[in-house]
């Protein structure tokens, strides 16, 4: 953001706010206001208008003003933990607490021996959401059999319990708690959520679904406005709804006062896949899901993706058209695979 702009908006006296400021919107030391990702601005702005009607001014300064993302300094602007959370590509540079840890363990408890895959999500507070549900939705259970010509699937978990569950950890979370990341676990028939902090205020395991109170509310109003919250304070009703609906068992939640969990248990899937199962590989199954979520794949870019060799990649395809799962399109070099219509 050039000077001149940034010169012309420090001019302006801050906007009243009677409310006592949040720890999102903390001013970060050593930021800068060009730390902020221009791009990632622009195009949060152009989402907020598209998805929520929004008709506030458009002038990116007065934006990340009036939503706790810049606060006014001496001479200038100094970006907030919101700020920095949100519009920069590499928060973790200036907030040691940005970001997730996934890690999936073979056992039904946590152990080193026990770790079957690990990952540490960093970007800009969308992106960070966006992969971390990609990585769980892949590393999860599903199931896949014919019945006649048609393709049938089950899967263990709904997309949007992991969206949720995944946005309230980071919306929800206590940004003070600085050598604490969001951690989640996976285990062979659970995901729990560890959100450092505990529930806000006035907020326990009892009364989580009718009270609204987030102890990050600039956060969810970007979030909202990013199109990563429908609505307000339903968070949790949908997870609790669509597990419910689901037929999984009921979650455990557990609030000890410096990290609030929340594990989910996934639906069994035997009884889905009894007809005609077909029996694919964890990683035959893993290259579905991400056909799935890109739409048409080369062999190459499921190989970057999964961290894999690009031979091994190529015989699962050769696999999974051989069930009719998949078609392709294209030269030989590069050929694209996608899922065959059911």
């Amino acid at each position: 953001m050039s000077e001149l702009l940034r010169d012309q908006q420090a001019q302006r006296a801050p906007s009243q706010n009677f409310l006592s400021p949040t720890v999102e919107e903390t001013a970060v030391v050593r930021a800068r206001i060009e730390d902020l990702n221009q791009n990632l601005v622009r195009q949060h702005i152009t989402t907020t208008i598209e998805r929520r009607g929004y008709q506030g001014s458009t002038d990116e300064i007065l934006y990340l003003q009036d939503h706790g993302c810049i606060v006014p300094t001496e001479h200038a602007f100094t970006p907030t933990i919101a700020g920095m959370l949100m519009f920069t590509t590499e928060p973790e540079r200036w907030l040691a607490m940005a970001g997730v840890d996934i890690v999936q363990f073979s056992g039904d408890r946590p152990h080193p021996d026990k770790i079957v895959f690990s990952q540490q999500v960093r970007g800009d507070l969308v992106d960070v959401i966006n992969r971390t549900v990609e990585a769980l939705w892949v590393r999860s259970e599903h199931r896949y059999w014919l019945v006649g010509s048609e393709r049938r699937e089950a899967h263990a978990y709904a997309r949007p319990v992991l969206r949720e569950l995944t946005v309230n950890a980071l919306c929800h979370r206590d940004w003070s708690i600085s050598g604490s990341l969001v951690r989640i676990q996976m285990f062979p028939d659970s995901i729990e959520w560890v959100t450092p902090g505990g529930l806000p205020d006035r907020i326990d395991i009892r009364n989580l679904r009718t009270a609204q109170q987030t102890r990050n509310p600039k956060l969810a109003r970007l979030l909202y406005n990013a199109g990563l919250v429908e609505r307000f304070g339903m968070g949790i009703d949908l997870v609790l709804d669509t597990l419910e609906a689901m037929g999984c068992r009921e979650p455990d939640l557990n609030d000890d006062g410096f990290a609030f969990s929340f594990r989910v248990w996934g639906k069994e899937l035997d009884t889905e896949s009894a007809r005609a199962p077909l029996d694919l590989s964890p990683r035959q199954q893993r290259v579905l899901e991400i056909i799935r979520m890109r739409g048409a794949s080369t062999s190459a870019d499921i190989a970057d993706a999964m961290n894999e060799a690009r031979r091994n990649i190529q015989r699962d395809l050769h696999v999974l058209m051989s069930e009719g799962l998949l078609t392709v399109e294209g030269a030989t070099t590069k050929a694209r695979y996608r899922l065959r219509a059911p």
